[in-house]
């Protein structure tokens, strides 16, 4: 028994080391998967920023397993110091995805929204300029004088996209310009059903992703702040916001001082109050 001692207390720092390179290969697929989709940079474009929004929080557990991982390699083997070291700075990298998936919020929910108001006006746009472009060929049907005027006014309005190609019908003008009228009406009706607005399901679906990035970018923003932390702190950077936060609802300023000053604040809070010494006779 006692010749397993010495291989038992060595494997806290093989299973430390191999779990921080678990993490690390983590972080790299993450990474991998993040910059495949943000190239080629298109920062304004606001497809791109919901395609790179979505990435980010669809694979932002990788990078969380990651960082736990290396908190629990720095706790097998605490004498580690560049376990450790790389476990502090990666604690202080982890702030910036708290900020990051707090933003995303407003983000997401801007570029969603952006999408809906811009098939909004697309649809205004191009109603806009049939109507426009009808009631012009019509303007000239009515204005035409004699068969000859009516088919050189038709001739210089003639426009792809109208996709109108009239022909002399070979009768008189009042029933040839009902005739081209109506057939002016069915082109208009069939133009305008192609031009459709975004049905209410694709609407839902904006708001229901919305409502859904929102609550998971909080829940990662939370994860990771429990596994952040600022340089000189002892404490995870949630539990530093949130005494903090008490403190301040208590009328109490934070104690500054020692890195230590806010987690014993935090644990005093937890404790129960203790009864007062009994009266001495």
């Amino acid at each position: 028994m006692l010749s397993d001692s010495p291989s038992r207390g060595s494997e806290g720092p093989v299973l430390a080391n191999r779990l921080s390179v678990f993490a690390l290969a983590l972080f790299v697929i993450y990474g991998v998967r993040v910059v495949a989709t943000a190239i080629p940079l298109r920062p304004f474009d606001t497809l791109w920023q919901l395609s790179v929004s979505s990435t980010l929080i669809s694979a932002a557990a990788i990078p969380l397993v990651g960082l736990g991982l290396l908190h629990l390699a720095a706790y097998l083997d605490p004498a580690n110091a560049a376990l450790e070291k790389r476990r502090n700075v990666l604690a202080r990298w982890a702030i910036l995805a708290v900020l990051g998936f707090l933003l995303l919020i407003p983000l997401q929910t801007y570029a969603s929204w952006s999408t809906v108001a811009t098939a909004r006006t697309r649809l205004t746009t191009q109603l806009s300029i049939a109507n426009r472009n009808f009631a012009v060929v019509r303007e000239a049907i009515n204005a035409a004088t004699s068969l000859e005027d009516l088919q050189v006014r038709l001739q210089a309005l003639q426009s792809p996209e109208l996709g109108i190609r009239f022909e002399n019908l070979g009768l008189p003008l009042p029933e040839t310009q009902r005739q081209m009228l109506i057939r002016l009406n069915e082109i208009e009706e069939q133009v305008k059903a192609r031009i459709k607005a975004p049905p209410p399901e694709a609407i839902e679906n904006v708001a229901t992703n919305t409502l859904r990035v929102t609550a998971t970018s909080v829940v990662y923003a939370l994860a990771f702040a429990i596994a952040a932390q600022r340089r000189g702190q002892e404490v995870p950077l949630l539990v530093e916001v949130l005494t903090i936060w008490s403190l301040r609802r208590q009328g109490r300023p934070p104690r500054p001082g020692s890195p230590g000053a806010i987690e014993e604040d935090y644990f005093a809070q937890l404790a129960p109050p203790e009864d007062d010494p009994p009266a001495s006779p």
